[in-house]
């Protein structure tokens, strides 16, 4: 099967308005002790699948309580908002899922600016936090050094079985070539179109931090590639208006 080829948009302090009164929090997590390598409830409480008309079209990422980040790719057919909704809680495409919540969105903001793909989506409500649904903590210029181990996420219709449960994949930071020196590369990690709009997630002094968004490119190729941050310093700006 091909692979699409996928970015990282880098996150720095153009997030710094997003004021979570917690986060970064996965009490369920145990990939830092070593845990099983199977994906369960309450892993990534912050993942969000972007519904329209009740399929999976990408992921994102609860960053505040009335908010979701993802990438722009994802609404270059429909940016409008009441075609889509989000589901928190989730961890099958397919199957049971007692923890999770689908809400409404009133508002999808798209990025105007050059070599940016970023896209904020405002809730109609803002969902009940619990073990299975917290928002991460955004990256305020924070650097996630050479060597340091990073997960993506993401549902993808050729992964995760029948019920296509929630994929995970481990990769280290590692040095840059011929990039912008704020960007974040990562090891060659092979993603999947669904994994689109998802969350680059590091740990950090006890919390877990938005690295960066996944994006898709609009080639494809036939292996795995690094995960190339962008950054989003020019935003800074754009989002204190959105």
């Amino acid at each position: 099967m091909l692979d699409n080829s996928l970015s990282v948009l880098c996150l720095s302090e153009c997030l710094s308005q997003l004021d979570a009164v917690v986060c970064g929090q996965a009490p369920l997590n145990t990939r830092l002790l070593g845990g099983s390598s199977e994906v369960t409830d309450g892993e990534w409480p912050w993942m969000a699948s972007l519904q329209k008309d009740g399929r999976h079209v990408c992921g994102g990422t609860l960053v505040d309580e009335d908010s979701v980040l993802s990438s722009a790719d994802c609404f270059s057919s429909s940016p409008t908002a009441s075609d889509w909704t989000v589901v928190l809680g989730r961890l099958k495409q397919n199957g049971s899922n007692p923890f999770e919540v689908t809400l409404n969105v009133t508002n999808i903001t798209l990025s105007n600016q050059t070599g940016s793909h970023a896209a904020v989506l405002r809730l109609e409500t803002p969902p009940t936090l619990s073990n299975y649904i917290q928002p991460i903590c955004v990256d305020h210029g924070r650097n996630f050094s050479v060597g340091s181990t990073c997960w993506a996420a993401g549902w993808s219709s050729g992964a995760g079985g029948e019920e296509q449960v929630l994929q995970e994949i481990q990769t280290s930071v590692v040095d840059c070539e011929d990039t912008r020196s704020d960007s974040v590369c990562t090891e060659a990690l092979t993603l999947e179109q669904g994994f689109s709009g998802g969350p680059l997630m590091c740990h950090q002094d006890g919390s877990w931090f938005l690295a960066g968004v996944l994006t898709a490119e609009n080639e494809v190729n036939n292996g795995p590639q690094g995960a190339q941050g962008k950054s989003l310093k020019e935003l800074e700006s754009w989002f204190q208006h959105h």
